[in-house]
């Protein structure tokens, strides 16, 4: 499905503009001092004869750093950036029409790898219908 993965280059765009400590690159495991962020799975919940179908995609966003407040101020600024929106136009193409981005997991600590570094999971739902 070409389209979720628009989507996810969609959000990551606007989770870059909460410039975080690292390029935000894709994948389930960040790199040291990272951010990555990775659909997982995905399906359609609904179909709209004028619209399209509407989609639900659960993304990890997930980081790791020497020190955890940095990973947890940065995921949770990302969160905020993408949950506190009203309006979608702007992360929004022809093809796809997102119309919410809600907190599924909040940042969290998850564990500390042996070399020192902190690791922190989150996950959000995006809700966009597919013309």
């Amino acid at each position: 499905m070409n389209f979720i993965g628009e989507v996810i280059d969609l959000i990551a765009d606007l989770a870059e503009t909460t410039e975080p400590y690292a390029d935000i690159v894709y994948g389930s495991d960040p790199p040291l001092n990272g951010i990555c962020m990775i659909q997982n799975g995905g399906y359609a919940q609904e179909t709209h004869l004028d619209k399209g179908m509407l989609y639900s995609v659960p993304v990890l966003i997930n980081g790791k750093h020497t020190n955890q407040q940095t990973v947890l101020d940065a995921l949770t600024a990302i969160h905020e950036a993408l949950t506190k929106k009203t309006n979608y136009n702007d992360v929004s193409t022809d093809a796809v029409q997102v119309v919410d981005i809600a907190t599924t997991a909040a940042p969290s600590i998850i564990g500390r790898e042996q070399n020192k570094q902190w690791i922190a999971g989150s996950s959000i739902g995006v809700y966009f219908y597919w013309r």
